[in-house]
């Protein structure tokens, strides 16, 4: 039996897979600059992203002293801001090293492959597909796919059950994925290159910062849920 049957692995999306953080941050500046904000560097808005658009557009206002609006206002800026990132969505956007030859190793050793993001399907789809990486995944829940997303436990388990796994493992890159698969009972490998650095809350976490070390990292972790 393949040494990873009955497990499923699942990555997160943005700073984990994908290094997608040129084109956040091309679009947030967009809408900032929209509404009379300056823009923001791409190494500070790296650590905004995590828990969607309405999210980053709030944090990015909060840099600048500026109260995130609330109802039909805040709708339209979210809603702006998806139609704009959608429409340029992999201009500078990629696969960190190493993360394709990882995949297949992982499937050849029997993992499954899953995806869990806290982007909206309408733009997890068409990134995923830009970069050929779509049809790798059993299974891909996005931040609107359930009624509750990361740090939500429920979309970690959704994806479990749906797979017919015995065993989960999440890879991820900040406190959202780690809180996530802390409250699934899964455990959880924390990617050092992505956008989670230097937060308190997954400091203890165990990392990875290579793709290639990745499957070995996997085989070597305690049974989790």
């Amino acid at each position: 039996m393949a040494k990873l049957s009955g497990t499923v692995c699942i990555f997160d999306l943005d700073g984990t897979l994908v290094n997608s953080a040129p084109d956040l941050t091309a679009a947030l500046n967009r809408a900032l600059l929209r509404e009379g904000l300056k823009e923001i560097d791409e190494s500070k808005v790296r650590g905004l992203v995590g828990e969607g658009a309405r999210a980053l557009l709030t944090r990015g206002f909060a840099m600048q002293d500026r109260v995130f609006p609330d109802g039909e206002e805040a709708d339209r800026l979210v809603l702006d801001y998806i139609d704009d990132y959608a429409s340029r969505i992999s201009e500078h956007s990629h696969a960190f090293p190493g993360v394709e030859d990882a995949l297949d190793r992982l499937s050849d050793l029997g993992a499954t492959l899953a995806i869990c993001t806290n982007k909206v399907e309408r733009l997890t789809e068409p990134l995923l597909k830009d970069l050929g990486l779509w049809d790798r995944f059993a299974e891909i829940v996005s931040a609107d796919s359930l009624p509750e997303k990361k740090p939500s436990a429920l979309p970690l388990l959704t994806i479990k059950e749906r797979t017919g796994a015995e065993r989960g493992v999440m890879l991820g890159d900040t406190a959202t994925d780690f809180l996530a698969a802390e409250a699934a009972g899964m455990p959880c490998l924390i990617f050092k290159e992505g956008y989670g650095a230097g937060d308190p809350r997954i400091a203890g976490a165990p990392v990875f910062d290579d793709y290639e070390a990745l499957p070995e990292l996997v085989l070597a972790l305690p049974q989790g849920a």
